[in-house]
């Protein structure tokens, strides 16, 4: 079975708080989301992109592209579930490497004060109908990564084609702006936006800031110890470089705090 291991960097405030003591992570709206262009495609963006698209293209690449746009049937649909993704919810996270990027410890985690909560999230949670999840994709950055997806859709083979609707509509949830790549950001999607509960064993490991409080690592200590988690305690310290950060891994208990 595949697990996804992902990681959430987070102040420590009752919301990061209330997801430990109910085992929860929680799937944002779009308009809760910290970039107003995040997830806001709407249906003039997409006739943009494709327009933009066509005027790349020649042949029948072009027509391919003219065909899907002139679709009267398929535009509603787009547009029915454009309407949908207002209602949709967005789990936000990254990749292991972020750990060490010391951008995402001061804007996600209150400038080294908060954690990095570390999941391994298995494919059988994604794909449980009852979850209503849509999968789970890597952000795609770029300068234009709505147009420049459509001017390779008619290179791809007919099956992809075929689903081109779905993918577009995935597409529109997990497209950013070039310069948000640092945050090498990992998403789930859900129809529905709100919290979700989770296995307790599905959080592994927690890593501290340089600059996380004694009373807050009490805190979760506490906490982590109360629930029956099974976790991994580590902190960030300063590396030999001018600038870096390493990762120091040690046991922790509430009764040691």
């Amino acid at each position: 079975m595949k697990i996804n291991h992902i990681l959430k960097f987070s102040k420590i405030n009752r919301f990061m708080i209330d997801s430990l003591v109910h085992s929860q992570i929680y799937f944002a709206p779009p308009e809760k989301l910290n970039d107003p262009f995040d997830c806001q495609v709407g249906h003039v963006g997409i006739i943009k992109a494709i327009k933009a698209a066509i005027a790349k293209l020649s042949g029948s690449a072009r027509q391919t592209l003219q065909d899907f746009l002139q679709n009267d049937e398929l535009q509603q649909m787009i547009k029915s579930d454009l309407e949908d993704i207002k209602n949709a919810g967005v789990f936000c996270a990254t990749h292991k490497p972020s750990l060490l990027c010391p951008l995402m410890w001061s804007h996600y985690a209150d400038a080294h004060r908060g954690v990095c909560l570390v999941y391994a999230i298995p494919e059988s949670f994604i794909n449980l109908d009852t979850n209503n999840t849509m999968g789970i994709s890597c952000v795609e950055y770029g300068y234009n990564p709505l147009t420049d997806w459509f001017v390779l859709l008619p290179s791809k083979d007919d099956e992809y084609q075929r689903h081109a609707y779905s993918e577009m509509i995935k597409k529109v949830l997990t497209v950013k702006s070039t310069c948000w790549k640092y945050e090498d950001e990992v998403r789930i999607i859900r129809k529905i936006a709100g919290a979700v509960s989770i296995d307790r064993s599905y959080l592994q490991h927690i890593c501290f800031g340089i600059n996380t409080s004694k009373d807050d690592r009490s805190l979760i200590s506490q906490i982590i110890k109360h629930f029956n988690y099974d976790v991994k305690y580590s902190e960030m310290q300063r590396s030999q470089n001018d600038f870096g950060l390493t990762e120091s891994v040690f046991s922790l208990h509430a009764v040691d705090i």
